[in-house]
């Protein structure tokens, strides 16, 4: 057991990958559910920020740790968004399978709540400001896991996975907004 309390403590030790001017994510926990706010800024148009989170379809590709991201609702019906993907702490990992009902609000915001999953509870909205020059684009959740999450450490490790994932995000609208 102290073998694992170290390793997670190296997990969390390790040097981010992400600029801290780029991406800044705060985790609270309130009982079992972490209410996640994430921002990050980026050198592209506010339209291509909304059209990167938008490609629901596409995330993937670019968010590390999702597995797979895909619409699973007939087409003209109200979106259904089946995600899995895996938040691992060094040799320690949790397979997350959820499928969120979503509404877009082009050009600005997505929202969603789970509809089924191994979460309890996960709904939040991603917003995007900004103009032609430049945007912010904001990330905001509450989720409650139907497993276990560390007390102490838990939130500090979901804020790393989420700076990891917002850097995958970030930097895939930086190559979309290259083009």
């Amino acid at each position: 057991m102290t073998r694992r309390i170290a390793l997670l403590l190296v997990a969390l030790t390790a040097s981010p990958t992400v600029a801290a001017s780029d991406v800044t994510t705060q985790v609270a926990r309130e009982d079992s559910v972490l209410h996640v706010r994430s921002t990050l800024t980026a050198d592209a148009s506010a339209v291509t920020c909304y059209a990167t989170i938008a490609d629901l379809d596409h995330l993937a590709e670019f968010v590390p740790g999702l597995r797979s991201s895909r619409i699973v609702s007939p087409p003209g019906g109200p979106i259904e968004l089946r995600q899995v993907g895996e938040a691992r702490a060094g040799p320690f990992g949790v397979t997350l399978d959820v499928t969120l009902a979503v509404r877009l609000e082009p050009p600005r915001q997505i929202e969603f709540r789970r509809i089924a999953g191994n979460l309890l509870q996960m709904e939040g909205s991603w917003t995007v400001s900004g103009n032609d020059q430049g945007c912010v684009v904001e990330y905001r959740a509450a989720m409650e896991p139907d497993f276990w999450v560390p007390p102490l450490i838990g939130p500090a490790l979901m804020r790393r996975q989420v700076d990891e994932q917002m850097a995958g995000v970030l930097a895939e609208i930086q190559r979309r907004g290259a083009r």
